[in-house]
């Protein structure tokens, strides 16, 4: 089966060939005279017919000649289908993905921010929020960032990055207002209750009681009753990556935007 299947494939190519090659069959023509005319017997030149200008069922069905054969044997069939590809460009894997250079600068934008939202690393970058897009999704799907999910934004971090998730959301709340100024205040001042958090941020009781709920239910805030007081301080692995990091963690000089929800690779990463 599989010689007669060969056979088989050996005539459609030289068929194939035979109906390019040949001018009787690819370019022929004919014309058509009047019938009240006389044969006057002279030879008509024909218009040379090239394959730009041949019908588009024609040019398909020599196509499908082409590719027929190979259908046999899968592969002839991807030789034939890569050397369709267009010219000028190549596959992104994750040996090529920090060629670019802007993806190279985008990258080590997160590394030296880790936690940064989209709209900080398009300020960055000045890039358009459609470019940024794209580049970053490409970084994440190639497995160079991780996009992290948190609290209704999205920080970016570096693969080669090992964070846990505590400092993951440490790192995405320090990059916001009002969390950075409560771990900042929390770090200097153990025990701090809600009322000297409410007139360091110029906020309500609620307003703060809401923010600490958020960062207790997280793990990084722990809280106390002290009589009619609640006091605030930060767990211990919170305490201990700050201090670790103390001044070596970079922040915006204003509140970040807001994350965008990535499309395609977007990931929810555990560090």
């Amino acid at each position: 089966m599989v010689r007669w299947s060969r056979i088989f494939s050996i005539l459609l190519v030289a068929v194939t060939l035979a109906g390019i090659a040949l001018p009787g069959t690819a370019t022929a023509g004919y014309v058509v005279e009047p019938a009240s005319e006389e044969y006057s017997g002279e030879m008509h030149d024909f218009e040379e017919i090239t394959f730009r200008n041949l019908l588009p069922r024609v040019m398909l069905l020599h196509f499908v000649l082409m590719v027929l054969p190979a259908c046999f044997f899968p592969g002839e069939l991807l030789y034939i289908l890569s050397a369709l590809l267009p010219f000028g460009f190549r596959r992104v894997t994750r040996r090529t993905i920090l060629d670019d250079d802007f993806r190279l600068d985008l990258y080590r934008e997160i590394i030296a921010h880790p936690g940064a939202g989209a709209g900080e690393l398009g300020e960055m970058t000045g890039a358009s929020r459609g470019q940024l897009r794209y580049h970053l999704n490409m970084l994440i799907r190639e497995g160079k960032v991780a996009a992290v999910a948190y609290r209704n934004r999205t920080g970016h971090f570096a693969r080669n990055q090992r964070h846990t998730d505590l400092e993951q959301r440490l790192l995405i709340s320090l990059r916001e207002e009002p969390s950075r100024t409560i771990l900042r205040h929390l770090l200097e001042s153990p025990d701090t209750t809600r009322n000297d958090l409410a007139k360091r941020l110029g906020l309500t009781g609620p307003t703060v009681s809401h923010h600490m709920q958020d960062l207790e239910a997280e793990g990084i805030v722990t809280a106390e009753r002290d009589g009619r007081f609640v006091r605030y301080r930060l767990s211990e692995g919170a305490r201990e990556f700050l201090n670790e990091h103390k001044g070596g963690v970079s922040f915006p000089k204003h509140s970040g935007a807001e994350g965008y929800p990535t499309t395609r690779g977007h990931e929810v990463t555990s560090g």
